[in-house]
């Protein structure tokens, strides 16, 4: 499976997805430590049948892109339908509207470089962010090289 280099930039139209999430405001810097502390209650209210996953972790991030800053977060994971909450757990969906969006093949720990590509894109087209943004992660795969994470950053009219 070959890769370019670096990631390419897109203009998309995205469409709001459904997704089961735990809130949380966390500085940036945790998030890699921290998110299985709140994906645990989603995979476990799908395991007690509050709703049914479609299995992509997605997270939605509002504001906080420093790595010291505090960010609103969205852990998430796609469901089939909307459902009532269950504990921490509540129904939300990722926004829809006009995105540029990147995807990462690799190690998460490279995962900035898609991002760092879709700010400077958007700085070279004169696209605005809304600072809403999120991450798509693909199917776990033990070879790094295999696993996707699709990038998106929700723009401005």
């Amino acid at each position: 499976m070959a890769h370019s280099a670096g990631p390419s930039v897109s203009l998309q139209v995205a469409a709001p997805r459904a997704i089961a999430a735990v809130r949380a405001r966390i500085p940036m810097r945790d998030v890699s430590v921290r998110f299985p502390e709140y994906l645990n209650h989603v995979y476990a209210a799908a395991r007690d049948g509050a709703m049914q996953l479609d299995g992509q972790n997605i997270f939605v991030y509002r504001g906080g892109a420093d790595p010291n800053e505090e960010v609103d977060i969205e852990f998430g994971v796609g469901v089939a339908a909307p459902f009532s909450g269950a504990g921490p757990v509540r129904y939300s969906e990722v926004p829809g509207g006009d995105v540029a969006t990147a995807t990462h093949w690799g190690a998460y720990a490279r995962l900035g470089e898609a991002h760092a590509a879709v700010i400077d894109w958007c700085g070279v087209h004169d696209r605005t962010l809304t600072g809403t943004r999120w991450e798509v992660y693909g199917h776990w795969n033990e070879d790094p090289a295999r696993c996707r994470t699709d990038v998106y950053y929700l723009l401005a009219r």
